[in-house]
């Protein structure tokens, strides 16, 4: 299990989450390939190493012609750039136009469920501030190329990372007022505040926004519990750079690394414990969701399974069953870790027809795993090396990095995997 944690040092944009995941590893190319499959032109990737106080980091800038100015750094508003707001003469986009443009693209369900998620949340809080409905919402430069971009990226880095669960630190808050396209605007604006209800937010002493309304919906939306730093053992830690310049380092940092479990074994180990210390295994505790579904049209499933998955589920699956009056039937199960139990459940409610979940958490065995990253003739892809007791190891490629791959260069999905096995697993 992975888990992420971003810390706003000097803020937050939706770039700088962006620079870094790439600072911390995650491959341009599996980026760009992913991206490409979204169904908007006319746009690239940028990428600097710049040092701000000090500290080296990745400044990332989607350039879109025509569109774009210097993007989404955080504290321009105050100081008469308007950011995230109406640019005149350009374009406008509505919830269904970017729900749209996510659901025609090629990214893995996940991905779109997860960057549906964080439009449709921005779009609500956006209704909220001006007293209309979400589907009458115009996205002006959160819903332009970049911004949309840079919430998929985010997206697409935490599914290659493997990451699982995603924390951030509390938000800061800078002084003075926000100029906008209507006038002079409190700050944090009042989007951007609706989107942190909930959240810990932490007051700085500096003139200018320092989190922007892209960064407050993609982390007010993938974050269950703003503020809480978590017990962690670090593998990755990536800085991503604003374009301005404060008294602090103007970086977004993102840790990743393994959660680090309470000590002693879980209630009710015993056998599974002296196993996982005779075999070098690992142990860890699991919720276990069930729910039994008998009047729902098949087709349903589909949309079940990614939302299910999207709230945190490890895995999703579907068991044919009899119930009572001899009845047919689908038993609907997943597995999460036990504080996402919660999250999976709601969604199991939500996206099927049953009245109720059981849930039961079980202590479970997995093999010790790392990821690497292997450099194939068509681009880096990610390697699963898990260890077998005795020492001996398993890796296994990536298959949605190589379905990116072969996707991007238009070739058969199967003859890239037979070729990249073959270098990587050593398969015929």
């Amino acid at each position: 299990m992975k888990i992420a944690y971003v810390e706003m040092v000097g803020g937050a944009a939706g770039n700088m989450l962006a620079g870094a995941f790439v600072d911390l590893g995650v491959p341009l190319e599996i980026i760009d390939a992913a991206l490409r499959t979204i169904p908007v032109e006319g746009w690239r990737i940028e990428t600097s190493r710049v040092v701000k106080r000090g500290i080296a980091a990745t400044y990332l800038d989607v350039i879109v012609p025509g569109e774009d100015e210097p993007h989404d750094d955080h504290d321009e508003r105050a100081h008469g750039h308007d950011h995230e707001h109406h640019h005149e003469g350009k374009p406008t986009r509505r919830l269904s136009d970017v729900l749209a443009v996510l659901e025609r693209s090629g990214l893995s369900p996940r991905v779109k469920q997860q960057a549906a998620r964080i439009y449709t949340r921005l779009a609500e809080a956006e209704a909220r501030v001006h007293g209309t409905t979400a589907d009458r919402i115009h996205f002006h430069e959160v819903g332009e190329i970049d911004a949309i971009v840079d919430v998929a990226i985010t997206c697409i880095a935490l599914e290659w990372l493997g990451v699982e669960r995603l924390y951030c630190s509390a938000f800061p808050v800078g002084t003075g007022e926000i100029r906008m396209a209507h006038g002079d605007y409190p700050n944090p604006p009042p989007a951007t505040l609706d989107l942190l209800r909930g959240a810990p937010l932490r007051p700085v002493d500096v003139r200018g926004e320092l989190v922007t309304t892209t960064a407050a919906a993609i982390l007010g939306t993938l974050v269950e519990q703003p503020g809480l730093r978590p017990a962690m053992r670090a593998e990755r830690v990536g800085y991503g750079a604003g374009r301005s310049d404060f008294p602090m380092p103007n970086v977004t940092r993102v840790t990743v690394g393994e959660p680090l479990l309470e000590a002693g074994p879980p209630q009710g180990a015993g056998a599974g414990a002296e196993l996982a210390a005779a075999e070098g295994l690992e142990r860890d505790e699991v919720a276990i969701l069930e729910a039994n579904v008998d009047d729902m049209d098949p087709r349903w499933f589909e949309g079940a399974f990614e939302a299910l998955l999207a709230a945190g589920a490890y895995d999703v699956w579907l068991t044919p069953v009899q119930m009572k009056k001899s009845r047919p039937a689908t038993l609907v199960g997943a597995v999460c870790a036990p504080e996402r139990a919660g999250q999976v459940a709601k969604a199991l409610l939500e996206h099927t027809t049953t009245l109720g979940v059981r849930i039961r958490r079980q202590e479970r065995l997995v093999l010790a795993r790392r990821i690497e990253t292997v450099q194939t003739a068509h681009g880096p892809v990610r390697v699963k090396v898990s260890r077998l007791p005795g020492g001996r190891e398993r890796r296994t490629v990536e298959y949605d990095d190589v379905r990116a791959l072969a996707l991007a260069r238009a070739l058969p999905v199967e003859a890239v995997l037979r070729e990249i096995r073959a270098q990587v697993e050593g398969a015929p």
